[in-house]
């Protein structure tokens, strides 16, 4: 292969300026190094004070944040009970920022079609319950929502390799699910590259568990973009908006 000639322009990227603007700096090969999405930021809400909650939601919207988090256990699949779709509705009714449901639920194909009707924008079921998702993610799609599939840490990317270009979003469980508060475990971010290779390069990728400002910056190297965060958007340290600022700021150190 010949270099270039005297005086011809050097051959630019095939990536545009904007996507280059996102792309990870530099690291070791294991570490996403395409392009992606900007950085979003989605506290969870069981940590809102539900006392105050429309005060919390207006101060997350003049934060900037670009979606609200609801977890959704059914004593089943996680051990614990808890949001539900009058929660969701309440929201509803209070916001217009976009809404996703971690239905961490036996039975999704039941109560996906509830939470949507209840306000939701997107909802993530998990692929261990549901090993054929393509009758779901379409049912989904029919009801004018969005679609993600959610892996807890141990799940590997391949199980969601042959769906995962008609999904939205994929959440790459960073902690067991059914409990906050948990130490984050980053070999759940390890399968993200995977993923990413096999996705549209406009996927969201949300990481959830124990996602703060030490943490962030290891999941966006992997390629996450969506930070799901409680304590760290909640925090009794600081207020809200210092705290979704610490965490956005985390997230883009990582990006050139």
């Amino acid at each position: 292969m010949t270099g270039p000639t005297a005086g011809s322009r050097p051959c630019l990227s095939f990536y545009s300026l904007s996507e280059l603007c996102k792309r990870p700096k530099p690291m070791e090969s294991k570490y996403w190094m395409g392009s992606m999405p900007p950085i979003k930021i989605a506290p969870s809400m069981m940590n809102a004070d539900f006392a105050h909650l429309a005060d919390d939601v207006a101060v997350l919207e003049e934060c900037g944040v670009e979606t609200l988090h609801v977890d959704v256990g059914d004593g089943h699949f996680v051990p614990n009970l808890m949001l539900g779709p009058r929660f969701v509705e309440v929201l509803r009714e209070i916001t217009d920022l976009h809404i996703d449901c971690h239905l961490m639920v036996t039975d999704p194909q039941k109560y996906a079609p509830v939470f949507i009707k209840a306000g939701a924008n997107l909802v993530f079921f998990h692929i261990e319950v549901v090993p054929q998702p393509m009758s779901l993610i379409e049912s989904v799609k029919n009801l004018g929502a969005k679609v993600g599939i959610a892996l807890k840490p141990a799940t590997p990317a391949s199980s969601i390799a042959d769906c995962v270009r008609e999904l939205d979003a994929v959440m790459a469980m960073t902690v067991v699910p059914g409990f906050s508060g948990q130490k984050f475990m980053q070999e759940g971010c390890e399968r993200i590259p995977e993923i990413r290779r096999n996705a549209a390069p406009e996927l969201d990728v949300l990481v959830d568990g124990g996602i703060n400002t030490e943490t962030a910056p290891i999941a966006v190297r992997y390629g996450a973009n969506v930070l799901a965060a409680a304590s760290a958007v909640f925090p009794r340290e600081k207020s809200i908006p210092e705290a979704v600022k610490a965490l956005r700021e985390a997230g883009n150190s990582v990006l050139d």
